[in-house]
């Protein structure tokens, strides 16, 4: 019979040797793909991702080779994404990270208590890969081009100056 374990109280130390406990990236973007299916998930996640960023127009060109979304919302953008999302400058200031570091922490929720916003666990986004590889993200000045399947650290490479709107241009069927 296995005695009594004593435990310490949640968030202090405990004795012993640390483990790592993480979550399987692709396994967890996986799940979220088979939750998001289908054409009209897609286009809902898409619409609803449009409306949080304050988006009044939008359009959606389905051609050969790519999805390509316009709209006319601008990501917003604490203006240094060297920092960690953890560390966005927004965090002080308005009590949520900017629009650029919060797209970096999928399934963050960071929009779940933002008053002015729809999405409540930021997966939205992993919608476009029923269609994609991958995608590019064009916003405020900047130009990521997004690829999950590759390490973390180079998820997203930010390419040359963007447009001043949103748009977001995955290839179909790449």
């Amino acid at each position: 019979m296995a005695g009594l374990i004593e435990l310490p109280a949640a968030g202090q130390p405990s004795a012993g040797t640390a483990r790592n406990r993480g979550i399987s990236y692709h396994g967890d973007l996986g799940r979220m793909l088979r939750d998001l299916t289908g054409f009209a998930t897609l286009m809902f996640e898409l619409l609803q991702n449009a409306d949080d960023a304050g988006a009044t127009t939008m359009r959606i060109d389905v051609g050969r080779d790519a999805l390509v979304v316009v709209n006319d919302a601008v990501f917003s953008d604490c203006g240094n994404q060297d920092l960690l999302p953890e560390d966005c400058l927004y965090l002080g200031e308005f009590g949520h990270r900017c629009d650029f570091h919060s797209f970096r922490e999928v399934a963050s929720g960071d929009k779940r208590d933002r008053a002015d916003t729809t999405g409540a666990f930021g997966i939205g986004f992993t919608a476009v890969y029923q269609v994609a590889d991958t995608a590019a993200l064009i916003s405020n000045g900047r130009h990521w081009d997004i690829d999950d399947m590759q390490p973390e650290a180079s998820r997203i490479i930010q390419n040359g100056p963007g447009s001043v709107g949103h748009d977001l241009h995955p290839p179909v069927g790449a």
